[in-house]
């Protein structure tokens, strides 16, 4: 915040341009900036996989914009109330990852009910409970017959590594669905674009003057987010037949 000539309080970043239309908001003014976060409470883990896997092919998600570490200087109270907003939709990433996850598995509900009609879960609980006997079966005559610890340790190592493969091997060969990988670093970075997007809100529903560019960086991750979000959905729906 910084003054005008008057000594009336005025938000958002400072330049030294005069021309309106740097003045002008890349967002519509009057939304609510709760939407934002409302919104991104409603994705699914596969929509934040996604979205993180589109944000680091993105040249401008390197490394944090100078325009938007000053625009969080420049407004620590709106930030404040961003971040509260945020906090209150989203929890914190953890929290934000439990939702999504929640979320996901109820899309693949109708999936996992198929594969339970057609016995697919009955069989994979079997093949993986036999896999577990299986690989301790090596470390229990280990330990019958005093091998030395080394080997032991080999032992387990090896049945630990023999059963991420095979039990990978069941869930492909019975078709099950699984949980898209996502990293919870990568989903903070999609958070912070949440609060970023949230802050501009905050500041226009203010009605304070935040210059274009400033304003297209603050909205930026947001609007790649919901369009990686919206392409999925439509893929899901299928083509028109």
């Amino acid at each position: 915040m910084y003054q005008l000539k008057d000594g009336s309080p005025r938000y958002g970043i400072r330049t030294d341009h005069h021309d309106q239309a740097l003045q002008q908001d890349a967002l519509p003014r009057g939304g609510s900036p709760e939407t934002i976060a409302r919104e991104a409470s409603l994705l699914g883990l596969h929509h934040l996989a996604a979205g993180a896997e589109h944000r680091l092919n993105q040249s401008w998600a390197d490394g944090d914009d100078a325009l938007l570490a000053s625009l969080r200087n420049e407004n620590p109270l709106e930030l404040a109330v961003a971040e509260k907003i945020v906090n209150e939709k989203l929890g914190s990433t953890k929290q934000w990852l439990h939702k999504a996850r929640t979320i996901y598995s109820r899309r693949l509900a109708p999936v996992a009910a198929r594969r339970q009609t057609a016995g697919m879960l009955a069989k994979a609980m079997f093949l993986r409970l036999f896999l577990i006997v299986l690989l301790i079966g090596p470390a229990v005559l280990a330990v019958s017959f005093n091998v030395p610890l080394l080997v032991l340790v080999l032992i387990g190592v090896a049945s630990i590594l023999t059963a991420m493969y095979l039990g990978g091997v069941v869930t492909e060969w019975l078709r099950l669905p699984v949980h898209p990988p996502v990293r919870a670093g990568w989903v903070k970075e999609l958070r912070q674009d949440v609060v970023d997007a949230t802050l501009l809100a905050v500041l226009q529903n203010k009605r304070a003057a935040v210059d274009r560019q400033t304003a297209a960086a603050a909205g930026r991750g947001w609007k790649h987010l919901s369009f990686v979000a919206g392409q999925l959905d439509r893929m899901d729906q299928g083509p028109t037949l």
